[in-house]
Order: C-alpha cells, then structure tokens, then sequence
C-alpha cells in the first residue's frame, strides 16, 4: 500500500488544505494529509503525509522548525502580517545596533501570546474565525523555544531574520514582540519556512508543480515512513522475527533500555516499540506498527 512523506514548497496565497487536495488528486487516493498548518500568506516547507505515513504526523509536528522572514519597523497590522490593515504607526528610528541587541534578547525559552489570526481552536473555534467577526478573547501565554536568531540583513524599516526554533512558535508574535521591546512597532512583510526536521526547501517540490509531474515521478519523491522517526534509536532484529513483531507478540532481547525504540527485523521497518521487563528478562512490546501485510507477503 502506497505510505510516505513528500516534501512539498507550499506557494504564498494557496491554504494548506490546498496542496493535501493537489496531492489527492495527483496521486488518486484519499488518505493524505499535512502537519500542521502554514498561513495562507506564508510559503516554504509544508510536509505531506500519506496512506499509513498519517500516523506520523504527531510525530513530524514535534520537529524543530527554520524561518526566514522580512519584517517592516515603525508600523502594526491587525494580523500582524501584510495581509493584515495597519492600525498604528510609530516614527521612531532604529538602528542595526539596537535591533541585534533587541532581536537576541529572544533566544532562549520565551512565552508567547498566540495571535488572534491563527488556526489555533479555542472551545473548538479557530482564533482566526473569531478574529473574523470582531472577535477578541483571552489566549494563554505559552513556553516556547527559539534556539537562534540570525539577522541576515538591515537596511530601516526593513530587517531579515532566520529563526530556528520549537514546535508552536509564532514568527508574527516574535516579531511584533521585538518591536515592542525596541519601543517601536513591527509587522511580517514576507514568512518562508525553509526547514522542518531534517526536509529542506530546497529539496522540496513546489505545490504548483504537483499536478504537472507524472505519478511515478512523483513516487520518486516520497521519504519513508521511518524518515520521520530518526530521533529514535533503532534496533535491528533477525527477519525471523517480522510476522511476531507485525502480530504484537513479545520478542525476547538481550540488551534493556528505557527509551521508544525504532524497530526492524532485517531491513523491514516494523514500527515503535518499548522495552518490557518480566521474570528478569528483557522483552520488545511494541507501541506502535506502521508495517503492512501489503508490503510483502508473510
């Protein structure tokens, strides 16, 4: 059964929604879907899931994040974005000195208040809908990580900045942030997500492109299932063990070790499993199959 990642370079102005539909149709089957949303008006990296590859998404939301973003100085938007209508302005100037210095007092753990305009469901209400009709409500500050930020160019009231960072950070909140802290204001011109984990835009496939690649190539293009789990350590088992590891039954192991493993009897990726501890032996339980009986007879 067809299962995999794509790696796809989600255009400016096209929803998320949009290019798991493109994929659908390109590639003729029904179970495809994203991790997680990209703004409409942002582009870059939006990982594609598909057929049994969907149990991953949890898995690919957690990963680290790059972003590349042109930000304005000296005005706010309602959507802190362009798309959004300017409601202040400030006629301060900044300079180069005081934006670096501004900029990197965000590394680190920091709290954000998540934006009104923003797929986040508050009582099972998109923010972004509220927002839409008038709507303001209370959000929960929440931890996040910026791991660096690199300012890659400064000309007033222009900047760019590369921002890597956890799962659930805000680019438009960490820059109308930064310009709160540079007593000024600041808003997103242009977002491009150039990283998710370990896919890079520039290996993806532009979402325009989709539908004019023939099938085939485009089953070139997916990563495996186990692509997205690299973070976990990997154990090998003997290929006389598939059929036991696929029906969920105990396989002894010699080694114990306290950490979700992934698992493979021979070549064949099996899935995510635990290690299981009984009568002083050490068993491998697992967790989670991702193998189907399609992908060779067993």
């Amino acid at each position: 059964m067809l299962k995999g990642i794509l790696n796809v370079n989600k255009e400016k102005g096209i929803s998320s929604a949009r290019v798991v539909s493109l994929v659908r149709r390109a590639l003729g089957m029904k179970k495809v879907g994203h991790t997680g949303t990209l703004d409409l008006e942002a582009s870059g990296v939006l990982p594609i899931v598909i057929g049994k590859a969907t149990r991953v998404s949890d898995y690919m939301m957690t990963k680290d994040k790059v972003y590349e973003t042109e930000l304005i100085l000296g005005a706010k938007t309602d959507t802190l974005d362009a798309a959004g209508k300017i409601i202040a302005k400030s006629d301060k100037v900044v300079s180069r000195y005081e934006f670096i210095e501004a900029m990197n007092t965000f590394k680190g753990e920091i709290e954000q208040i998540p934006p009104m305009y923003s797929a986040l469901k508050v009582n099972g209400k998109k923010l972004y809908d509220l927002a839409r009709d008038g709507i303001e409500i209370e959000r929960k500050r929440r931890k996040v990580k910026v791991y660096d930020i690199d300012l890659l160019d400064f000309a007033f009231p222009q900047a760019t900045i590369r921002v890597t960072c956890s799962k659930g950070t805000y680019i438009r909140t960490l820059v109308d942030d930064i310009g709160e802290k540079l007593g000024t204001l600041a808003y997103v011109n242009e977002l491009k997500r150039v990283r998710v984990g370990d896919l890079d835009v520039k290996d993806a496939i532009n979402s325009e492109d989709i539908l004019k690649i023939a099938k085939k190539d485009l089953l070139k293009k997916l990563y495996p299932v186990d692509f997205a789990l690299k973070d976990f350590e990997k154990i090998v088992l003997d290929k006389k063990y598939l059929e036991n590891l696929v029906n969920g039954q105990l396989v002894e192991v010699a080694d114990r070790f306290d950490k979700t493993v992934r698992v493979y009897a021979g070549e064949d990726f099996i899935g995510l499993g635990e290690n299981y501890k009984e009568n002083d032996k050490s068993f491998l339980k697992m967790e989670k199959v991702f193998y189907e009986r399609e992908d060779k007879n067993i």
